[in-house]
């Protein structure tokens, strides 16, 4: 646009420009000045009536003055008597006194083409008589442009056209094949469904609209990428639901079996708790399952605060020590004994640690520990949960669907934090710990 504006205003001005060129040189190189005929007649009228009133001396003197200005002007006045007063040689066609028929004839002459006059009356009273400035047609720049007068000036001009046409149409013939390669680009051709980037060739409104379609193809070759990664995943978590659904209903059905032969035996008791506690890991997994669901569609909700991580990790670990008691586990939890305030949701929160704590228990039993500690690492506080089993990443039947892992990823990165897994042949460690800028609370 910026560009076809300044293609246009130079066209505009060279309009005016071309005839100063064309008449310019003379004026200026000539052997004469060149006079524009308003700006003398405006001058003449102007000089008389500032005339009123004026003696023959004085307006002698001024017209004398004005032929200095313009030497090449024949300048004379006649008075109220009709006297003829040179100022300075009286012309040969001009009558010493004024008649009636003399006036006439010297406006008859007055029209021709081969000269250019001007008259005023003194003061603008005819009493006070007339003065009178006669220039050569060759003194005065001419207007016209006829075509039998200004063949070069119209040949220029006709040159002039033809250029701003012939650029014009340069201008848009560009334009055009730029619009249509960037059509071809967003055209999807065969099995492609996302169309190739284009190149940008230039910084103007163009340039904006394909660096636009750049960084769309951008986007939705990362959403193509996460569609992709998001789909092994799902393959994944539902191959690892059905194993995690599988192993505990197998053992319901055994036991309850064992139950259907004699329900009143210890064995049949034994049984009857066992699965209970299956029925309990089955409903978790299904609590998860649901929660993982709402997560992945933003309806599960978010209220950020700032939180003591130190106290919340204590309330829940007492929650939790009945569990760890019952299942055997070394409790060892080193606190700080300053208040850790992070920025997250506590239901959330508490949440990532009911998941990191119900792996521990269902893959990590045979290590019977846990440690549960707050450590400084490269500048920041970190929550560690470590254990001794065989390790959550270890190819085991115990290794399970990965769901609470899933949901702690979520959760994490919702609330601003960073986690990681780090597994070993005789053991697991859980790191997680707050990013340093500021949160504030909203709902997915």
């Amino acid at each position: 646009m910026s560009k076809y504006l300044i293609l246009i205003l130079t066209a505009l001005l060279l309009w005016p420009i071309v005839p100063a060129i064309f008449y310019l040189p003379g004026y200026i190189f000539g052997e004469h000045p060149l006079y524009v005929p308003e700006e003398i007649s405006r001058m003449w009228r102007a000089e008389a009536l500032k005339l009123e009133g004026a003696n023959r001396d004085r307006i002698h003197k001024r017209l004398n003055r004005l032929n200095e200005d313009y030497p090449d002007a024949e300048m004379f006045w006649v008075d109220p008597s009709g006297k003829t007063n040179a100022v300075r040689i009286l012309p040969a066609d001009i009558a010493d006194h004024w008649t009636y028929v003399d006036a006439l004839s010297f406006w008859s002459n007055a029209r021709k083409p081969e000269e250019f006059v001007a008259t005023s009356l003194i003061g603008g009273d005819p009493k006070q008589g007339f003065m009178v400035i006669r220039l050569p047609k060759s003194h005065i720049l001419s207007a016209e442009m006829s075509l039998s007068k200004n063949m070069l000036l119209t040949l220029l001009f006709f040159v002039i056209c033809l250029s701003f046409l012939i650029v014009s149409c340069l201008f848009f013939v560009r334009l055009r094949r730029r619009l249509i390669r960037l059509q071809s680009a967003m055209a999807i051709n065969g099995m492609k469904k996302i169309p190739d980037e284009v190149l940008i060739s230039k910084d103007d409104e163009i340039g904006d609209l394909e660096a636009a379609f750049n960084q769309m193809v951008r986007e939705l070759n990362d959403s193509r990428i996460r569609e992709r990664q998001e789909e092994e995943l799902r393959k994944q978590l539902i191959s690892n639901i059905s194993h995690d659904l599988r192993t505990p209903l197998t053992v319901i059905r055994q036991h309850a079996h064992t139950v259907r032969l004699d329900p009143a035996s210890s064995q049949g008791q034994a049984s009857l708790n066992v699965i209970e506690t299956k029925l309990d890991e089955v409903s978790k997994l299904m609590d998860n399952l649901l929660s993982y669901t709402l997560l992945s569609a933003g309806k599960y909700p978010l209220r950020m605060q700032t939180i003591d991580i130190a106290e919340e990790i204590r309330n829940r670990i007492a929650e939790w020590y009945p569990v760890f008691e019952d299942k055997g586990f070394e409790v060892l939890v080193e606190l700080t004994e300053q208040p850790l305030r992070w920025v997250a949701d506590p239901l959330w929160f508490n949440r990532i640690l009911d998941n990191v704590f119900q792996n521990v228990v269902r893959h990590a039993a045979l290590g019977r520990y846990i440690g549960i500690q707050i450590v400084e690492r490269e500048g920041d506080s970190m929550l560690v949960i470590q254990d001794r089993g065989p390790g959550i990443c270890s190819e085991s039947p115990e290794k399970g669907a990965g769901i609470g892992l899933s949901i702690i990823s979520m959760m994490a990165r919702e609330m601003g934090m960073q986690w990681n897994l780090e597994s070993y042949a005789n053991g697991s460690a859980f790191y997680i710990w707050s990013e340093k800028k500021p949160h504030s609370g909203h709902l997915i």
